[in-house]
C-alpha cells in the first residue's frame, strides 16, 4: 500500500470513527483485558502438570533456593547451565522468585502466566499502531492474538512462561525499534534500548533470536530504503542471534532433543516443515483438534501420509502468489513474512523436540497473519469503492463470528490444562496411536495412587512399542501396590532383561519374593542389588530382615549391622537388630539398640513397647512401665501395650492399675488371658 493510499485510508478512518484516539485506546484496552480475563479465568483453577511442569518447577532443586546466600548461586547457575534441553535462564529464575514467594501453590505461577499474555495483546496493539497508524487494526490484530485457541497452550501451561515471558520482551522491542525509526532526537536511547529488549528475550527463549530478521520486515513496510547504514544498524542483533543460536543448538542436543529425531533425511524435514506451515495455518483458521502433541508421522508401505505430500504443493503455490502480488500488497508480504521468521527456527528444518508441530510454537507468529486478516477487514470497512463496500457488513459478521467461536474454544481448552489427567486423556482422544500420552496419564494415576487406572494405560503405552525399562517398572510398582506379586515380577524380570544394571529393579523383585513368602529368592535378588549398588543401606537392612525370617541368625545381624555402618541415622536397621537381640534373649544388648532407635525417632511407639518388654525381661518393671506408658502415649490405640503394662503393674503388686489396664486392653480388642484377669480381680478384693 502507498503512502498516499494510507493516508486516504487515514483520513477516511477518521471520518467514520467518532471517537477520539485516546478513548477508543481505553476502551480497546478495557475490551481486551476483559475479554482475554473471562475466557482464562479457568486456567487459574489449574495444577501443575506432569508435562514439563515437575522437571521445570516441583521437583527441581535448581528453582527451589533462591534466597539469602544462595541467590547470587543460584543466578550464576541459572544463567551457565541448560534445563531440559533448554537456555532460557530468565525464565528459570522467574520460576524462582515464584517459588520463593508462594512454593507449589500453582495459582500464582498461572495468574503471572495470564497478565504476561494480556500485556502482549496490549503490546501488540501498540505494536501494529505504530506500524499503521490504524487504531481497528490494531484492535482486531491484538483481539485475535488475545484470544485464539492456539495459544491456550502457552498461556495455561506454566512450563510455556517462555513464550509469554520473551514475546513481552521481544513485542516491547519491536515498539521501541519504531519509535528509533521515527525519531529525530535521541535515537541512540532508543536503539541501545531496543538491543537489550532483543537480549533479554533472547534470555527467555532461543525462538527470538528471530528478532533481526524481523527489523527488515518492518523497514520494508515503512518503505525504508535498504543502505549500508541500515544494515550495519542490525549487525550486533545478529551477531547475538548467532550466539544464541549456536547455545540453543548445544542446549538441544545436551537434551537430546536433536538426536532423537536423526532418522529423518533432508527430504523428510522439507516435508515436515510444509506440513507444519500448512497446519498452522490450517489451525488459525479452523482451531479444532487440537492437543498437547502431535506425533511425527509413521510410514505406511514406504510413505508418509498424502497430506505430507500435497502440502509443500499448496506453500509453493502460495508463496508463488503472495510473490505476484508484491506490487499490490504489502500487507501479505510483511505478514507472512513476519509470520515464516519467527516461525522458522521450529519448523523441523533443524529437528526439535519429539513433536512434529506444538501450538506453542504459534504465540508470536501468529501475529503476521492475525496482521493481514486485519487490514483486510479494515480495507473492506473504510474503503468506498462499491465492490468492497459490499463485502463490509459480511466481513464485520464473520470476523463477529470467528471472535466468538474462538473465545468459546478457548474457554474450553483452558479446562483441558486442568491437571495431568485431564490434558493426557484429551490427546489420547485426538490420538491413541502414540505411547506419551498414555506413558504420561499413566504416571499421574500412579502419583495419585490410581493404580487400578496406571496399570491399563502403561500397558497401553508397551503395546505401541515403548518397551522401555522404565515403563516395565513403574507398571511392576503398579502391580506390587495391588498387591499383584507374580505380575510385579514379570515386569521387574522385564527391566532387568532390559537393563541388567537396575539395582531398585533387583529391590523390587526381592521385596515382591519376600511377600510370596519365596526367602531364597528374595535372598537373590538382594544380593544382585547389592553388588550393582554397595552402598544400599536398605538393601542390607531387608536381607537381614529375610534372613530373619529363614532362621539365619548371624547372616541377618551381619547385614543389620552393615546396613548402620552405612547409614549411622537409619532407623530401621537399629530396631531389626534389637528385635533380633530381644528374640536370642540378649536384652541389654536389644535396650542398647531401643535406645538409639528411639533418640532417631522419639514419638516410635513400637520401639518404646518392645523396650519396655525387654526391661521387663530383666526385672526392671518400673523402667518397662514407664516405656509403656510412653508408648500409649504415642499412639493411644496401642491395645497390646496396655495389656503388656498390665503384667509390669502385676508383678510390682499395682493390681488395680494393673486390671484397669486389661479392662481398657479387652475393650480394645485383645484377646486377654482369663486366668490372668480373675487373680487381677481376686487381688484387688484382698
Amino acid at each position: 500500500m502507498s503512502a498516499k493510499k494510507t493516508s486516504h485510508n487515514q483520513q477516511q478512518l477518521s471520518s467514520a470513527a467518532p471517537l477520539s484516539n485516546n478513548t477508543f485506546f481505553i476502551i480497546s484496552f478495557l475490551a481486551i483485558i476483559i475479554v482475554t480475563s473471562a475466557i482464562y479465568f479457568p486456567s487459574l483453577k489449574n495444577q501443575f502438570t506432569n508435562w514439563d511442569d515437575n522437571l521445570y518447577i516441583t521437583q527441581n532443586p535448581n528453582v527451589q533456593h533462591f534466597n539469602g546466600d544462595s541467590v547470587n548461586i543460584t543466578i550464576k547457575n541459572t544463567f551457565s547451565s541448560y534445563e531440559q534441553g533448554n537456555y532460557h535462564p530468565l525464565t528459570m529464575l522467574t520460576y524462582c522468585v515464584e517459588y520463593t514467594k508462594f512454593k507449589l501453590n500453582p495459582k500464582p505461577y498461572h495468574i503471572h502466566n495470564l497478565l504476561l499474555h494480556i500485556l502482549n495483546a496490549l503490546l501488540v496493539f501498540g505494536f501494529i499502531w505504530l506500524l499503521t497508524k490504524q487504531k481497528w487494526v490494531a484492535f482486531i490484530t491484538s483481539i485475535l492474538f488475545a484470544i485464539h485457541p492456539m495459544h491456550v497452550e502457552s498461556v495455561a501451561w506454566v512450563s510455556e512462561r517462555k513464550d509469554v515471558l520473551y514475546s513481552f520482551f521481544y513485542l516491547a522491542a519491536l515498539c521501541s525499534y519504531i519509535f528509533y525509526l521515527e525519531k529525530e532526537k535521541k535515537k541512540t536511547g532508543l536503539y541501545v534500548l531496543t538491543f537489550l529488549l532483543f537480549i533479554v528475550a533472547s534470555l527467555s527463549k532461543a525462538m527470538a533470536i528471530s528478532f533481526p530478521i524481523v527489523l527488515f520486515t518492518i523497514d520494508y513496510f515503512l518503505n525504508k530504503k535498504i543502505t549500508t547504514k541500515n544494515v550495519l544498524e542490525k549487525i550486533p542483533f545478529l551477531v547475538v542471534s548467532i550466539i544464541l543460536g549456536i547455545v540453543a543448538i548445544s542446549a538441544q542436543k545436551s537434551g537430546k532433543a536433536i538426536e532423537d529425531v536423526l532418522e529423518y533425511n533432508i527430504f523428510d524435514r522439507i516435508l515436515f516443515s510444509c506440513y507444519g506451515i500448512f497446519t498452522y495455518l490450517w489451525k488459525l483458521i479452523a482451531p479444532i483438534q487440537l492437543s498437547c502433541f502431535y506425533k511425527y508421522p509413521n510410514k505406511t508401505d514406504g510413505h508418509y501420509p498424502m497430506i505430507f505430500y500435497i502440502a509443500p504443493l499448496i506453500i509453493f503455490a502460495l508463496a508463488f502468489l503472495i510473490y505476484r502480488s508484491k506490487n499490490k500488497s504489502k500487507d501479505l508480504i510483511f505478514g507472512f513474512g513476519f509470520f515464516i521468521i519467527a516461525l522458522a527456527m521450529v519448523l523441523q528444518i533443524l529437528p526439535v523436540g519429539a513433536a512434529i508441530i506444538a501450538e506453542r510454537y504459534t504465540y508470536l507468529p501468529y501475529i503476521g497473519i492475525f496482521f493481514i486478516i486485519a487490514r483486510w477487514i479494515n480495507n473492506r470497512i473504510e474503503n468506498e469503492n462499491e465492490e468492497t463496500k459490499a463485502l463490509k457488513t459480511p466481513s464485520i459478521i464473520a470476523l463477529t463470528v470467528f471472535g466468538s467461536m474462538c473465545c468459546y474454544l478457548t474457554l474450553q481448552r483452558t479446562k483441558v490444562w486442568r491437571d495431568s489427567i485431564s490434558l493426557w486423556s484429551d490427546a489420547i482422544e485426538k490420538d491413541d496411536s502414540f505411547p506419551l500420552p498414555f506413558n504420561s496419564r499413566g504416571d499421574a494415576y500412579y502419583v495419585q495412587g490410581n493404580y487400578e487406572k496406571a496399570i491399563p494405560d502403561f500397558t497401553a503405552a508397551i503395546q505401541l512399542h515403548y518397551q522401555t525399562a522404565d515403563i516395565y517398572y513403574k507398571r511392576g510398582l503398579a502391580y506390587y501396590r495391588i498387591q499383584k506379586y507374580k505380575e510385579a515380577l514379570a515386569d521387574f524380570g522385564n527391566v532387568v532383561k532390559l537393563d541388567n544394571n537396575f539395582p531398585d529393579a533387583y529391590y523390587s523383585m526381592a521385596l515382591a519374593h519376600f511377600n510370596l513368602k519365596d526367602y531364597i529368592g528374595a535372598v537373590n535378588d538382594y544380593t544382585n542389588e547389592i553388588q550393582k549398588n554397595p552402598t544400599s543401606e536398605k538393601g542390607y537392612n531387608d536381607r537381614g530382615v529375610t534372613y530373619d525370617n529363614m532362621g539365619k541368625y548371624d547372616d541377618a545381624m551381619s547385614d543389620y549391622t552393615h546396613a548402620i555402618k552405612l547409614n549411622a541415622n537409619f532407623v530401621k536397621p537399629y530396631f531389626n537388630r534389637a528385635n533380633a537381640f530381644y528374640k536370642h534373649q540378649k536384652f541389654k544388648e536389644a535396650i542398647l539398640d531401643y535406645d538409639v532407635v528411639i533418640q532417631l525417632s522419639p514419638m516410635f511407639a513400637q520401639a518404646y513397647n518392645n523396650r519396655a518388654s525387654a526391661y521387663g525381661n530383666l526385672g526392671k518393671y518400673n523402667e518397662a512401665i514407664k516405656d509403656y506408658s510412653s508408648a500409649i502415649e504415642f499412639n493411644p490405640q496401642f491395645a497390646s501395650a496396655y495389656n503388656n503394662r498390665a503384667r509390669a503393674y502385676s508383678s510390682i503388686k499395682n493390681y488395680q492399675a494393673a486390671l484397669d489396664d486389661v479392662l481398657k486392653a479387652k475393650q480394645m480388642g485383645i484377646a486377654v488371658d482369663p486366668d490372668f484377669m480373675e487373680e487381677l480381680q481376686k487381688e484387688n478384693k484382698k
